[in-house]
């Protein structure tokens, strides 16, 4: 071989060698994150989303694209949560965007990121304010609030509640969620006679007032669905006013229990959570979080490392954008980052420019499906499907227990079991408020309330007895009353929005009008029903 054709042979090797690194080399896909870094949903998402790219990158070491985060801290302001999306899809070339936390912020750059045709993915906003109906790219990987309303149903149901108040964060985290909880609630029969809304930065003092106008009434089953700061001063004052003994039962939504750690709600409670099955996997992963967790945050409590529902949907929504970027093209990781065709500057709204790979981003990453760490990941309609819910009953010191499962298949049920097509209908006994095994009636009559005294006929026929007769206990000396009529009036006090202590008491038969004017000359402290006295006096 002479010597040019030998230098020949050497440089062909070369650029052979080098084609063939330069094709090893992933590419680089950038994706946005926005968080509020020192809130508690902020940290876990900060250790578990590079934990989750690690372990997706270690199980595909020869990915053709690498997820490279770029982090921002919006907070909580929901004008740096915008204006930090901004800065991702125009100067920084982000393709995609996990967040941000609230639900708030989410709505408003889930519009931006519309307009833009970026992706974006929320591992936290569980507001139904917020929905891929109303933003087409922004997709939710958690569990949106309006899905568990069917559960709290069913436990009103289950435990003969008829009467239940909510609690709820007074913005577009709380609001939201209060008409389809009242729909599901009234679609079982059962009313919400006092809905309290707390605005978010409720001092002790107003909460402690909001709940002291409640222990006046008759309802004693309390929703609660607020941030975990509003919650923390909710059961503050709940427990300085004795609201949380014997007889009150509290439920906490999916958004609380997935933080009990900050919570920190007294034993008794009771709690909604998504069903994670339980695999080698996920046994490994919380035993690396836990770890992971406390290195990143030192000074955080250890109750704080737990792998909740929130760790679980940002590691999967994590997972979820590196499997969706393997499947672009060439042509779309080739495509110019930022967006293009704007005409306007990087902070004109009205004149953004469109990402070229933002379609057939969103495309892959609605289109993906694989066993999470939460269970199946699967978006329908750009929703995270999750068909069961777990009951949960909190112990002292902030542990819980399971009581049963919920879907809206079988409804209530002990177990939970893929095979089982009947519905159980049945749960764990469940240790309630002031560690009593009674179940709490869900109503009592107000002791500082005065009574309204009804009166009723007492002499009556016994072909009237179906329409009104009233009754008194030799031995207790108590005083009942039934027949149609009390019916009637019955379901209108239960209508009322307010509570209406009252008794009945025995009246002698008397014409009707002289009863009114008795009543309206204060005479009488007693007020009569009408009907019942018009049909005797006949």
């Amino acid at each position: 071989m002479t010597g040019d054709a030998h230098l020949l042979f050497l440089l062909v090797g070369f650029a052979a060698c080098l084609l063939a690194t330069s094709r090893s080399q992933p590419t680089e896909v950038k994706v946005g994150l926005i968080i509020d870094a020192d809130s508690p949903v902020g940290k876990i998402a900060t250790t578990t989303i590079p934990m989750a790219l690690d372990d997706f990158y270690a199980a595909f070491p020869n990915s053709t694209a690498r997820i490279k985060i770029l982090q921002h801290d919006a907070g909580g302001d929901v004008v740096a949560a915008a204006s930090a999306a901004l800065q991702l899809m125009t100067t920084e070339g982000a393709r995609a965007i996990l967040g941000p936390q609230s639900s708030i912020a989410s709505a408003f750059v889930a519009d931006l990121a519309t307009e833009a045709e970026v992706p974006v993915l929320s591992f936290s906003a569980t507001s139904p304010s917020v929905s891929p109906t109303t933003a087409r790219f922004f997709s939710r990987a958690a569990q949106s609030d309006a899905a568990q309303v069917g559960a709290i149903a069913a436990l009103a149901t289950f435990f003969g509640w008829r009467r239940v108040v909510t609690i709820y964060q007074d913005d577009d985290y709380g609001a939201p969620f209060l008409p389809f909880l009242v729909d599901a609630l009234e679609s079982v029969r059962a009313e919400v006679p006092y809905r309290c809304a707390l605005p978010a930065d409720a001092s002790p003092d107003a909460v402690a007032a909001e709940l002291y106008r409640m222990e006046s009434k008759q309802t004693r089953v309390f929703v609660l669905h607020t941030h975990q700061e509003l919650a923390r001063r909710v059961f503050a004052a709940a427990v300085g006013g004795g609201m949380t003994g014997e007889g009150y039962v509290w439920i906490i939504t999916e958004g609380l229990s997935g933080l009990l750690g900050s919570v920190e709600p007294p034993q008794g409670v009771i709690g909604l959570a998504p069903y994670v099955p339980t695999t080698p996997r996920l046994r490994d992963v919380k035993k690396r979080w836990a770890h992971r967790y406390m290195r990143d945050h030192p000074n955080d409590d250890l109750s704080h490392a737990v792998v909740g529902s929130y760790a679980l949907w940002a590691y999967d929504a994590a997972w979820a954008v590196a499997s969706a970027a393997e499947r672009l093209s060439a042509s779309d990781l080739s495509s110019p980052p930022g967006l293009q065709g704007g005409t306007g500057g990087d902070t004109d709204i009205s004149g953004l420019g469109k990402s070229g790979s933002g379609e057939e981003f969103l495309r892959a990453i609605s289109d993906t499906k694989f066993e999470g760490l939460g269970g199946r990941f699967e978006l329908v309609d750009g929703e995270l499907v999750v068909p069961t819910y777990r009951v949960i009953n909190i112990m002292d010191g902030g542990k819980e227990r399971g009581a049963g499962f919920w879907s809206p298949l079988f409804g209530l049920r002990r177990h939970v079991s893929r095979r089982s097509n009947i519905a159980g209908g049945e749960l764990a006994p469940v240790i309630w408020p002031g560690e009593s095994a009674v179940q709490p009636r869900g109503w009592v009559q107000p002791t500082s309330s005065v009574k309204l005294r009804v009166a009723v006929p007492g002499n009556v026929s016994d072909s009237y007895r179906p329409i009104v007769h009233l009754d008194v206990d030799p031995v207790t000396n108590q005083t009942t009353a039934g027949g149609l009529v009390i019916e009637v009036f019955e379901a209108a006090v239960r209508l009322l929005p307010y509570a209406l202590p009252f008794e009945y008491v025995r009246a002698n038969s008397m014409p009707y009008d002289k009863l009114v004017e008795a009543v309206g000359n204060g005479v009488s402290q007693t007020l009569c029903i009408a009907l019942c006295t018009y049909i005797l006096s006949l």
